[in-house]
């Protein structure tokens, strides 16, 4: 029996088979992003952060108003400990103290979020809500608590206010153009990835050039492409429905 012969990769007809259907994968692109950006717009509450900015020394400045770079470096040294340290529950009860039994502790650490700025003793703290008012209100409040409480809990330091943050304008979360972007480039994505399987794991002959590559075997005759009609110019039902098949 004549080996049959496996068949390559044709990338020139996978592109355009890719090609014939690039409609199809920009539009569901576009469906998808639609879909994630209403999603977002309709569904997900908009967050509001407000940042506020301070700076750690590692010194009181009382009687030495001189900055030394030893100082500085080991200013640098503690901002990870009072990243720590201002959701500590000593610092925020205080916080709490000052905004009123209506806020809960709990939700104000998880709403909290510090960054130290790049060889600097400087932390920049923020704090997310849905309400841009009540997210300046609370960090400025940490702001202003924390030089105080952690003077009393890490010796030999201090904390001062940078600048107080103000009221945001606009949301930080979600980020629409993002989202929108990601659904769009998923949705293209995955269906490229199905037409190219599609078309990889096509097992049907479509014309001479497939006999040849898949036989090894020069084509001889062919049966042609015919079409019975009754009387009435109507196509006759017959029991193949395919191209050069038989009719009744």
């Amino acid at each position: 029996m004549e080996k049959l012969k496996t068949f390559d990769v044709d990338l020139k007809r996978l592109f355009f088979e890719v090609l014939k259907r690039l409609w199809l994968i920009l539009l569901v692109g576009i469906v998808c992003g639609s879909g994630v950006f209403l999603y977002a717009k309709f569904f997900i509450t908009p967050q509001y952060k407000a940042t506020a900015t301070i700076y750690i020394q590692n010194y009181t400045g009382e009687n030495d108003e001189k900055i030394y770079s030893s100082d500085l470096s080991a200013s640098q040294n503690l901002v990870t400990t009072y990243q720590g340290l201002l959701t500590s529950d000593n610092v925020l009860n205080r916080v709490k103290e000052k905004l009123g039994e209506n806020y809960d502790v709990d939700a104000i650490r998880a709403s909290f979020a510090a960054e130290a700025v790049e060889d600097t003793p400087i932390l920049k703290i923020s704090v997310s809500n849905n309400d841009p008012e009540e997210a300046a209100k609370i960090v400025n409040e940490i702001a202003k608590v924390a030089p105080d409480a952690i003077m009393n809990l890490v010796e030999g330091s201090s904390v001062k206010v940078v600048d107080l943050a103000r009221v945001p304008m606009g949301i930080s979360y979600p980020s629409y153009k993002k989202l929108t972007l990601i659904g769009c480039a998923v949705g293209a994505g995955l269906t490229l990835a199905i037409i190219v399987l599609l078309v990889l794991f096509n097992s049907y002959i479509e014309g001479e050039d497939d006999i040849a590559k898949l036989f090894d075997a020069p084509v001889v005759g062919k049966i042609p492409d015919f079409t019975l009609y009754d009387d009435n110019g109507e196509r006759k039902k017959g029991f193949f429905s395919k191209k050069g098949g038989a009719s009744k």
